[in-house]
């Protein structure tokens, strides 16, 4: 399961390069990442999303707590934090055209032949 980091780094040069970095050496695999310059071009707001790769011991994924103060640990980080986990849409009852969802009996063939004129 994916997890999202919002941060915002200064904009100097290669900030966001070892914003990344940082992500991707201690064991988080990065699938989206996501940039918006501020009004006044001094910040970035970054969104990346991510899941752990490198587990830590069988079937424990490292944990993504510690993600947050490993990258304000980077001189150009202002403030890094978790998202928080969006709220799941309620299932839908069965019969709603999903492959698994139960087909109604094909109807029986009558024996008659029609033929299009």
């Amino acid at each position: 399961m994916s997890t999202t980091l919002n941060v915002r780094l200064r904009h100097d040069e290669g900030a966001l390069q070892r914003l990344l970095g940082q992500i991707g050496r201690r064991g988080y695999d990065i699938l989206d990442v996501t940039a918006h310059l501020s009004a006044d071009g001094k910040t970035f707001d970054v969104r990346v999303e991510f899941e752990p790769f490198i587990p830590m011991a069988p079937g424990k994924p490292r944990p993504v707590e510690v993600l947050p103060a490993l990258c304000r640990k980077l001189a150009d980080v202002v403030s890094a934090e978790l998202a928080e986990p969006a709220a799941r849409p309620p299932a839908e009852p069965p019969g709603n055209g999903s492959p698994h969802a139960p087909r109604p009996p094909a109807a029986k063939p009558t024996g008659d032949m029609k033929w299009d004129e």
